[in-house]
């Protein structure tokens, strides 16, 4: 709870905090919280702080996931994005997949999409909760997945993702790579800021 609460503080606020925290019981606090947001924290710190803390992370995903986030701007999709995210291989078949998602979900508080991966982890759509609870549990993702999607490439300008998810209504947006591969996902709240922004420009 302390975690989410001062993950959701203002800046200003979220910085007289910490100052009473050292880097190690903030690195405690970061691997309760999503990816993205513990980025925004450790972007509020000084350089030093930020390197210590990552260095007294203990679970080594969230540590790479924290530190290939820290290499995007934060204007741009990759800068936006959590890595936490539910995915499936089109190769599995929905017995497996229901497995591989009971797994996965320790590690996401909302899920918004279930997204289909080749082997080369390169995105190929989605599965709706609906066909994944319905269909045989012998079947394929490969014969009951949704081809069309829309995504965005880590590069894509945060203004556009807000176009993006305004236009078709969406929670929840994936981000791939330059070779395709399914690298994290935006939710509303990510870029909620971004809209409003946009909204009192208009």
């Amino acid at each position: 709870k302390k975690a989410h609460v001062i993950s959701e503080l203002d800046t200003d606020i979220r910085l007289k905090i910490l100052k009473y925290y050292s880097p190690e019981n903030i690195a405690d606090l970061v691997e309760y919280i999503d990816s993205d947001d513990a980025v925004d924290i450790i972007n509020e710190l000084s350089i030093k702080t930020g390197e210590e803390i990552i260095a007294f992370i203990k679970n080594p995903v969230t540590a790479d996931h924290i530190i290939d986030l820290l290499h995007y701007d934060e204007d741009c999709a990759g800068g936006l994005m959590a890595k936490e995210l539910i995915k499936a291989n089109l190769n599995w078949t929905i017995d497996r997949c229901i497995e591989e998602i009971r797994a996965q979900s320790k590690n996401v508080d909302k899920i918004f999409s279930i997204y289909v991966v080749d082997d080369e982890d390169r995105l190929k759509g989605r599965l709706s909760l609906k066909d994944l609870l319905t269909t045989s549990t012998r079947t394929n993702i490969n014969d009951v997945y949704i081809r069309k999607l829309n995504y965005v490439n880590v590069d894509t300008e945060d203004v556009e993702v807000a176009r993006i998810m305004q236009k078709y209504d969406l929670e929840a947006i994936p981000v791939v790579d330059e070779l395709g591969r399914l690298v994290g996902r935006i939710t509303i709240d990510d870029i909620i800021d971004v809209i409003k922004d946009e909204a009192d420009q208009d």
